[in-house]
């Protein structure tokens, strides 16, 4: 059964095998995919926007050879740049927005990563987002960016290294900050 909707857009040749399989990576990814957009968007778009990515997902489903979490990744992330130009705004405060942080670290260590990384190009805080957050394979990085393995793993260290020099100014700029606080005014 193939339709189209009034507004040219194909629905997904539904059979029993494909729809158990879609079924599956559903079930299977779901919440990784939802952690996804809740670190890149607020909460209000959250809903909409992992539905959205479920929904192309099953109207590309027959036309891709292997469906995976790098490939849900990749219309999420379309999803998410969607709803950004919707809203006209950027991601400011989204960067680390993952409640589990400060279970594991202390809100000052989790501020001072927060800082760094609003220091680093939108290309190199996503890198190490895939990476570290996502815990995706430099292997499923590359499939998700549509590159090489080597290329990413270039990319990577660069990115690592200027968010290594990002936290560093940082952390330096904090401490003359606390220093100067506790320096006593000199009277006359």
């Amino acid at each position: 059964m193939k339709a189209m909707d009034n507004d040219d857009t194909a629905t997904n040749e539904s059979t029993p095998i494909s729809v158990a399989t879609f079924e599956d990576l559903y079930h299977h990814h779901y919440d990784a995919v939802s952690r996804y957009v809740a670190r890149r968007l607020p909460p209000s778009a959250h809903d909409e926007v992992v539905a959205a990515t479920f929904v192309v997902a099953w109207r590309k489903f027959d036309a891709v050879s292997n469906p995976s979490l790098p490939w849900l990744y990749r219309i999420a992330s379309y999803e998410v740049a969607h709803e950004r130009r919707r809203v006209g705004r950027q991601p400011a405060f989204a960067e680390l927005n993952d409640l589990n942080l400060t279970d594991t670290h202390s809100l000052e260590d989790v501020m001072d990563v927060a800082a760094a990384f609003s220091q680093l190009s939108p290309g190199d805080a996503e890198l190490l987002r895939l990476v570290h957050w996502e815990r995706l394979s430099r292997t499923d990085v590359a499939e998700l960016l549509d590159c090489s393995v080597n290329t990413v793993n270039v990319r990577y260290h660069r990115a690592l290294a200027r968010f290594s020099s990002a936290l560093h100014r940082h952390l330096n700029s904090s401490s003359e900050h606390a220093v100067a606080k506790e320096r006593p005014k000199e009277t006359p």
